[in-house]
């Protein structure tokens, strides 16, 4: 019969090229999956390492530059810096002054550490502390100077006795008065007198600046990520007057380990290094400091186990064996100001 088909044209596939056929696709469909899993494994890593590396990097850098100012105090070594009396007659709420040197006004030691005890505590101030972490003191006073010179640029602004310059000192803020002679610290509401045969002599201000380091355990909690953070004296607008504040600086910081190069012959060169627990009476000779971190990523990769150990100057962590990603930041900081009073026989 014209345009009748016969059998073999009108069969569709075999059993054996169904089965071939299948089997060629789910190959295809797990190569794409495998990729897929793959590229977002891939990806992870590097979102997580690059999170890691960011918060690691403002870490140091943030404690670095201020470990590189300590002991600054404009125009003069610190050691020849008194404490205005009216600035200590009222104690200071919550002040980190156990021992005494590490005392917000307290200069005989411009810079101190202790490790964080059992329960979270330390220096007499902090409740939240990470145990077994370091904690690090900073006296200084900022860069930024105050004069009584003419205002750049302000040809009506000519040279006086008043500081004014970038604008006047602030009553209830720290700051320190300097020539290369004397120096004082004082309250802003009383500044010294600058002018010929005055207490400071032409003399310039610089605002004060205390900061206290340490790793601050947020919740209990191990999924909850540590922070790095700092208690400052900060000035407080609504009661004009100098309090206590903490600032968390970063987060995922975990751990925060110090060791302290000294020079125990006065010649200007670190001969070794302690810890804070160790370096004990040393403390007029540290020159240097030796700052680790450990950071971890702030959330955990299924397909990744800690098995690694972390060597933070002479502490190991680990290996925790969970599923955090962690890498460790380490600066070398020359404590220049130091360095200057001990080569000057300060």
């Amino acid at each position: 019969m014209a345009g009748a088909r016969t059998a073999s044209q009108q069969a569709g596939f075999s059993l054996v090229e169904l089965m071939v056929g299948m089997l060629l696709g789910v190959m295809l469909m797990a190569g794409a999956v495998s990729i897929y899993l793959s590229t977002k494994r891939s990806y992870v890593e590097v979102e997580q390492v690059a999170a890691l590396t960011e918060n690691a990097r403002f870490a140091e850098q943030i404690v670095g530059d201020s470990l590189r100012h300590v002991g600054f105090f404009g125009e003069l070594a610190a050691n020849r810096v008194e404490v205005d009396p009216d600035l200590t007659a009222t104690a200071l709420a919550g002040d980190c002054s156990t021992p005494a040197e590490a005392g917000a006004y307290n200069l005989s030691r411009m810079g101190f550490a202790v490790t964080v005890a059992s329960g979270g505590g330390a220096l007499g101030c902090i409740t939240d502390g990470a145990e077994g972490t370091d904690v690090l003191v900073i006296k200084r006073s900022l860069t930024q100077p105050y004069t009584a010179g003419p205002r750049v640029r302000d040809p009506n602004d000519p040279p006086g006795n008043v500081i004014d310059n970038p604008g006047p000192l602030e009553p209830g803020r720290a700051y320190v008065m300097t020539n290369n002679i004397t120096g004082l610290l004082f309250d802003g509401t009383a500044p010294p007198s600058i002018t010929t045969g005055g207490e400071i002599p032409g003399g310039t201000a610089w605002e004060y600046q205390y900061e206290v380091f340490y790793i601050r355990q947020v919740d209990a909690d191990p999924d909850v990520p540590r922070m790095l953070s700092r208690r400052v004296l900060s000035y407080n607008d609504t009661t004009d007057s100098m309090e206590f504040i903490t600032e968390d600086l970063a987060e995922g910081v975990e751990n925060m380990q110090l060791l302290f190069g000294y020079d125990s012959d006065s010649d200007g060169e670190v001969d070794t290094y302690k810890d804070p627990s160790t370096i004990s009476g040393n403390w007029p000779g540290v020159e240097s400091v030796e700052v680790f971190m450990l950071v971890r990523s702030a959330t955990k990769d299924a397909q990744y186990t800690d098995e690694k150990t972390y060597q933070l100057g002479d502490v190991s962590v680990g290996p925790l064996n969970d599923e955090y990603r962690r890498l460790i930041s380490h600066t070398s900081v020359s404590l220049r100001n130091l360095k200057l009073m001990i080569r000057g026989g300060a």
